[in-house]
């Protein structure tokens, strides 16, 4: 981590837990702390996710917490845990039960596994603890990837019956229920159809428990870099294949990730014809931006790491250019030739201080780039003087009602046409400060 004081620009632990938490319909969660656990749940709730359930109106909330500080750390509040277990399980909505902690609690010592054994001993509802975050070096894909590892190892697979022809996803991020991903969903199980394959079950999809439990029924499990390590647990305790998979970002990932697919479940023809028609259908939407909006436009990305690489692929396949990365997470959740590739780019920082970013990066100006494409938090960070494109977590400002996928090869579509909207509105705009407009007017 480093070591300059400040604050790092990458979300915490529990935001990427309640990210999945969020994904899951029916799941609820008992966090050991303070009140700031629900606060961290109204982040996503109609800010990020405008379809999020976290939250209810009537008092019927998903995220609940015991009310531990710093005040009565030191009680014996066991059995308030206990009941509280008891009364969200209890609850007609409540298909799977979730029980976690803050650092401030984890340390504490308190037993959560006994507790939860002992609640949940008639097997009335499935229950799972999510891995404390150590120390505070977690941030939000690890907590996003401890709920995933979580259910891998503790789901009841009893009457498991992989049948060949059925596929899961294992490590998708589903970032919220809006459009974006639910589009995103649904076009990775047209990609999969059109190949002949079944998908069962991915996750996450915003489906309840029992969709996640469907997984019993797969032939192979196919696996992203949001979920690696839970894909592998799963496809152990099947015995059956575990595939590791590109995410299909951009053109040449969605080619690449269609191509593998057919050969690992020999769908070599289904692959090609589809790859074929789709992009016959794609291409020809893209002639006239590629000249005028990509090619030798600049675009800087602050956001998830395991998108940087494809997005950079996506830009320079257009003829863009990449100005500078920021990337909202620890530079262990990449393998290491893909760490070390994007660690060479120019301008390229795994999770900065606040102070690196106020440096480096405030005021981002149209010299500097056409476009920065980041989180809402980023772009209220740098504060950028030209245009931006919300993507990622957290997007407040930016909603999908109806699908809208990013990912598969209409998604590559959506997004450029995102893009390149956001490139010909810039040169209708002026952000240069006066004493630039002064610089420009002598010159």
């Amino acid at each position: 981590m480093p070591k300059a004081p400040g604050v790092r620009l990458n979300p915490p632990y529990l935001h990427g837990a309640f990210l999945a938490i969020n994904a899951i319909s029916d799941a609820f969660f008992l966090g050991d702390g303070p009140d700031c656990i629900r606060a961290k749940g109204e982040q996503i709730h109609g800010r990020h996710d405008l379809f999020s359930t976290l939250m209810s109106c009537k008092g019927e909330h998903r995220v609940h917490y015991t009310g531990l500080s710093v005040f009565n750390i030191a009680a014996n509040l066991e059995g308030e845990i206990a009941a509280g277990l008891e009364r969200i399980a209890q609850r007609s909505a409540c298909g799977a039960v979730f029980m976690g902690s803050v650092p401030m609690c984890t340390i504490a010592g308190t037993d959560y596994e006994r507790i939860v054994r002992q609640v949940f001993a008639g097997g009335f509802k499935p229950y799972f603890i999510v891995p404390p975050q150590i120390g505070l070096a977690g941030d939000w894909l690890d907590g996003y990837g401890a709920v995933l590892e979580a259910l891998a190892k503790g789901m009841d697979l009893a009457g498991a019956a992989p049948r060949p022809e059925n596929v899961a996803v294992v490590g998708y991020l589903m970032g919220r229920t809006e459009g974006d991903h639910r589009g995103n969903v649904r076009e990775l199980e047209r990609i999969f159809r059109a190949l002949g394959l079944n998908p069962v079950s991915i996750w996450l999809s915003g489906g309840n428990y029992e969709s996640l439990r469907a997984v019993r029924s797969a032939g192979a499990v196919i696996s992203f870099g949001h979920g690696r390590k839970a894909a592998g647990i799963v496809a152990e305790r099947l015995g059956v294949k575990h595939v590791s998979a590109e995410l299909p970002f951009g053109l040449a990932a969605t080619k690449r990730f269609v191509e593998s697919l057919g050969r690992e479940f020999g769908k070599e023809k289904e692959a090609a014809t589809f790859i074929r028609a789709e992009l016959g259908e794609v291409a020809p939407a893209l002639e006239w931006a590629v000249p005028h909006a990509f090619l030798g436009r600049r675009f800087a990305y602050v956001n998830d790491p395991h998108y940087a690489a494809p997005f950079a692929e996506m830009i320079e396949e257009l003829g863009g250019e990449i100005s500078g990365m920021i990337l909202l997470g620890g530079s262990r959740h990449l393998a290491e030739d893909a760490r070390r590739a994007l660690a060479a780019r120019p301008r390229t920082v795994f999770e900065p201080m606040q102070n690196e970013i106020e440096r480096d990066w405030l005021g981002l100006s149209r010299r500097e780039a056409d476009v920065l494409v980041a989180t809402t938090m980023a772009v209220e960070f740098i504060k950028p003087r030209t245009s931006w494109l919300e993507f990622g977590y957290p997007s407040d400002y930016t909603h999908f009602l109806k699908d809208e996928p990013f990912l598969g090869f209409r998604g590559a579509l959506g997004f450029c046409s995102r893009l390149a909207n956001e490139v010909t509105k810039g040169f209708c705009l002026d952000w240069m400060t006066p004493q630039e407009r002064q610089i420009k007017e002598r010159v």
